[in-house]
């Protein structure tokens, strides 16, 4: 854990662009997309790229990690910040009163302040006087610097972005070929490979006019994530072992050699359905006397709940698996000697370019596991924490399928995103779902999963809480100084998310409960992100009107606390993807206390 090349936040390179060879357009409201491939048949549409990269509010918009001064900021030569003195570069754009004209001017400052933090050869550049605009990378003359090293060697810097932060939208300009600024440029560079002797940049300006106007560069410096390693009750147990039995926990699998899946997934019946009422303890909903043969405590004489296993809600087939720790397919590296891990793997779509999938997508697993009856649906606070370790190659749009969901719909890039991840929850039929729950319906706690195209490489996979639930938006995992702003294949990441519910005002209307609900997310240990003022449940049980327990199905009860686990892994939900995703999870806990990393 902890390599400098896991996070976003840590990367030798900051800021996202598309790619200079990733053909772009302009699309809806000043946003670029990369266009719908050639050949695929109309209607079709492209990629959107106005919600990924640098903007006036976000070092990367797609992860919500803030810039503290929207616009960008930077600091000057003597490292104060937002000081407009002693630029890192700087030159009058004067050479021309009208189209476009070529500049050279020092960088040496900016290279070597970039070269000794190591990482970081990006500027954010401001005009003082009339408006100018940069010819980006997308252009036949792109900026780039030319530097010589204290050995004598020389070399060129290729520019890797060049991105306008506008004020006024909420969208990005990633994909631009001209970026006015306006008020600022978000602009990076290759980073030195060495020590700098001296460097000189090379920019073209494309807009010009007879009034004078002097371009500065200063370098970039986000808020970056400073908070230390929380220690939870694991660190007291070795890779987890005999955490089970420490009194705070409600859940743990290890995954130990010489074990099998169905020491971890109930095998004796193929899934389990969940949302008939007949399957579940009637004494939970008011309707019977307590029958500990059903739901959460059994299932057709199966004990399920307290048993530290999964079950399947649906059955997907061979899609989850065990493997050891000498498992060595799809890059794989056991999380601690001697233990292995889940392997799920969401399949892909094999249907032809341009062809239908249905609409839906893909299932990599469904699987549930419950609390004990004296616990169920009356818990207000859980820390959910596992390993995981994704298998995913990068690809380019060029190379990827263009599906529609149905016959009659417009195509789209397939690419792999859906949900994914452990989240504790309180799912019932007539909520929990997406665009379902809230109020007094349901909620679940799902992880949502974006791997975004390698014409936007630095990215890797973008996570967040899938909340449209309770607050129709998601919830980024970046909020906190970029810290999981980004996931990157062949690693392990530690994943915690502690989950308190609102209070809940059990005997009025809707709208009477306040919004206290909170949700923090750790990242190996340290807070990435915090979301409070929020709801997952609110007005009073009724089941005459919205969740009419006449149905059959199951409905809420008790205090809509969390009942158990979910892990729920697929492509969709509109449609599958061309590639398939495979995630490893290991040490697997929940419980009611901040669990943390274990060693």
């Amino acid at each position: 854990m902890g390599q400098a090349d896991a996070y976003r936040s840590t990367a030798q390179n900051l800021f996202v662009d598309a790619r200079s060879t990733t053909a772009t357009i302009l699309g809806d409201f000043g946003q670029f997309d990369v266009p719908a491939r050639a050949g695929v048949a109309n209607p079709k549409f492209g990629h959107e790229l106005g919600k990924i990269g640098p903007s006036f509010v976000a070092v990367e918009h797609s992860a919500n990690w803030l810039w503290t001064n929207p616009g960008g900021d930077w600091v000057n030569q003597a490292g104060t910040a937002q000081a407009t003195a002693s630029p890192h570069f700087t030159f009058a754009a004067t050479s021309a009163t009208s189209g476009t004209a070529t500049y050279s001017t020092p960088i040496t400052a900016g290279a070597s302040a970039a070269f000794a933090r190591g990482k970081w050869n990006a500027y954010i550049v401001r005009v003082s006087g009339a408006a100018r605009a940069i010819a980006t990378q997308r252009t036949a003359t792109p900026p780039r610097i030319q530097v010589s090293y204290t050995d004598g060697s020389n070399a060129t810097l290729a520019c890797l972005a060049c991105v306008p932060l506008v004020s006024g939208t909420s969208l990005t300009r990633t994909g631009t070929s001209e970026a006015l600024i306006n008020p600022s440029v978000a602009l990076e560079f290759q980073m030195p490979t060495k020590a700098v002797s001296s460097a000189t940049l090379t920019i073209t300006i494309a807009q010009h006019s007879g009034s004078a106007a002097t371009i500065n560069g200063y370098l970039a410096n986000p808020p970056v994530n400073t908070q230390g390693v929380t220690s939870g009750i694991a660190a007291g147990y070795a890779n987890d072992a005999g955490l089970k039995n420490h009194a705070s926990i409600l859940f743990a699998q290890r995954y130990e050699d010489g074990t099998t899946l169905g020491d971890y997934v109930i095998q004796n019946f193929s899934s389990v359905d969940t949302w008939a009422l007949s399957n579940w303890d009637p004494e939970l909903f008011g309707t019977g006397a307590a029958n500990i043969t059903k739901l959460p405590t059994a299932h057709q004489g199966v004990p399920v709940a307290g048993t530290h296993k999964w079950f399947y809600k649906q059955n997907t087939g061979n899609t989850v698996t065990l493997v050891n720790s000498a498992y060595t397919g799809d890059s794989f590296q056991p999380v601690a000697p001697g233990l292995g891990a889940l392997r799920i793997v969401i399949p892909k779509e094999t249907v032809a370019d341009g062809g239908s999938v249905g609409y839906g997508g893909q299932t990599g697993s469904d699987l549930w596991a419950l609390f004990p009856k004296a616990l169920a649906g009356l818990l207000n606070e859980t820390y959910v924490r596992f390993y995981v370790r994704f298998a995913f190659t990068a690809k380019l749009l060029a190379d990827t399928k263009m599906v529609r969901s149905e016959a009659t719909t417009a195509a789209s890039y397939a690419i792999r995103e859906g949900k994914w991840g452990l989240g504790t929850h309180h799912w019932t039929f007539f909520g929990g779902n997406n665009n379902v729950g809230g109020d007094n319906l349901g909620h679940t706690n799902r992880l949502g999963f974006r791997v975004h195209p390698s014409d936007v490489g630095l990215m890797g996979m973008q996570s967040y809480v899938h909340s449209w639930d309770m607050l129709k938006y998601d919830m980024p995992f970046g909020q906190m100084g970029g810290l999981g702003a980004g996931f990157y294949p062949n690693r392990w990441y530690c994943i915690e998310i502690r989950k308190r519910l609102n209070t809940w005002n059990s005997t009025g209307a809707v709208g009477t409960s306040p919004a206290d609900g909170l949700m923090e997310i750790f990242v190996d240990g340290r807070l990435a992100a915090r979301h409070t003022n929020w709801k997952y449940r609110d007005g009073r049980l009724d089941y005459t009107t919205e969740t009419p327990i006449s149905q059959g199905k199951l409905v809420p009860f008790r205090q809509m606390g969390d009942m158990g686990l979910a892990l729920n892994l697929y492509n969709g939900g509109v449609k599958g993807a061309d590639e398939e995703m495979v995630m490893f999870f290991a040490k697997v806990a929940c419980g009611t206390q901040y669990i943390g990393q274990s060693v």
